[in-house]
């Protein structure tokens, strides 16, 4: 009975109750279209840098990561063959690429500037880095030897071009200097500006010559998805304990500083959001519900004095806000679905992101989660916003109630 009449209650003032069901469905789709937002801008951040950079796991000689950067030529791993075919028996891995970092210096002949070298398996190596763009020339292939690809910053300031012959020049591994003639192949650009100002990318067979060595430095593992990383971390662990090898793995979110600052601001900005659209659903709902209750005074007075409990008036008015969240948030999540497709289908360009030269498209991803998230929230902020004036209701004198109907 209570249900049946709180539905009709609320519809006897159309336009205060859609102007309330309003409020509650723009709440709702705020959440799904800010929240959803944000999440295609945490994958994107994400994914680039896992397909520029990291893959999902590094891994290492144990001692890379706390003291390599001193001294890299001491912690190689020496016959990679043999650990890339462990990594690959383990489930989940997609690819294994080689990389060998060193920094040497760059000369066209009248100009020479640093750089950071990266050799890399061209094969293996365009699996895994989809997300590195060719601004001009071509990327690096199988068959190349002494071919380099620079990155676009880098290649602005030494004002190196495709075809241009360049000299590489780097200590080797026993301390010599070394250095080789190469060409440029292609110029290329990442998410990270910094890297592109310095990176020269070539064969590792190249850099393994120019270095004089046969080892590499560190092993980029790509996976089958995101998600599991930590399961391939755990089974890599016991696989390399189980036969002594002396290696240690890094996940791609230890590596990706700037990919945790960034989730970490906009989770923190998105709090603050989900806070204000609560007041305003709060608001929304408490006016209404105390506009009802100064209209119906004398019909709440009537009620009680026909052997209505306080109690039974209560729920009457958080039935009334109850069924005005579940319709709100029913409104919401359809206008929230509807409008982050349409979103989606014609993207948001962006601009790049501090310290990127790269646009790209943002979209609003469907998280079922959030969609959870908003329903709930509305229907409890409709029901918590329905108590004050439940209350109110409730302590009325009958007497001084029924004077209403005079």
């Amino acid at each position: 009975m209570y249900l049946r009449l709180a539905f009709k209650n609320i519809f006897r003032n159309k336009t205060r109750s859609l102007i309330t069901l309003a409020a509650i469905a723009f709440g709702c789709i705020s959440l799904i279209i800010a929240g959803g937002f944000m999440e295609n801008i945490f994958y994107q951040i994400r994914e680039s840098y896992i397909r520029s950079f990291f893959g999902h796991i590094e891994v290492n000689k144990t001692g890379f990561f706390e003291k390599g950067v001193a001294k890299p030529f001491d912690y190689m791993i020496s016959g990679p063959g043999d650990v890339i075919k462990k990594i690959y028996s383990a489930e989940h891995v997609k690819t294994v690429t080689p990389r060998l970092e060193f920094s040497g210096l760059l000369s066209t002949g009248e100009t020479t500037i640093s750089f950071l070298g990266q050799g890399v398996d061209p094969k293996t190596e365009k699996e895994i880095s989809t997300a590195v763009g060719i601004d001009a020339g071509a990327d690096l292939a199988p068959e190349d030897t002494y071919r380099i690809t620079v990155g676009r910053g880098l290649s602005s300031a030494i004002g190196a071009k495709v075809g241009d012959p360049l000299i590489a020049v780097a200590n080797t591994k026993g301390g010599a200097i070394n250095a080789l003639d190469v060409t440029v192949k292609g110029v290329f650009f990442t998410a990270s500006k910094a890297f592109d100002d310095r990176a020269v990318r070539l064969p590792i067979a190249t850099a393994q010559k120019l270095l004089h060595t046969g080892d590499v430095q560190t092993l980029v593992v790509l996976l089958d998805k995101t998600e599991n990383t930590d399961m391939v971390i755990k089974n890599l662990r016991d696989l390399f304990k189980k036969d002594g090898l002396d290696l240690e793995i890094k996940p791609w979110y230890e590596m990706a500083d700037f990919y945790t600052k960034t989730v970490d601001l906009y989770r923190r900005q998105f709090l603050v959001l989900k806070l204000i659209i609560a007041v305003v659903v709060v608001l929304s709902v408490f006016n209404t519900m105390n506009m009802s209750v100064l209209e119906r005074v004398g019909e709440i007075g009537t009620v009680m004095a026909l052997g209505t409990k306080k109690s039974g008036v209560v729920a009457l008015f958080i039935i009334e806000g109850f069924i005005l969240g579940v319709i709100g948030g029913v409104a919401g999540l359809a206008g929230g679905y509807l409008l982050a497709s349409l979103i989606s289908y014609i993207g948001i360009p962006m601009p790049p992101p501090p310290g990127a030269t790269m646009t790209w498209t943002a979209r609003v991803d469907i998280v079922p989660g959030l969609f959870v998230y908003a329903f709930v929230l509305a229907i409890i902020t409709a029901i918590v916003s329905s108590f004050y004036p439940a209350f109110k209701a409730s302590r009325l004198e009958i007497a001084e109630a029924l004077r209403h109907n005079i």
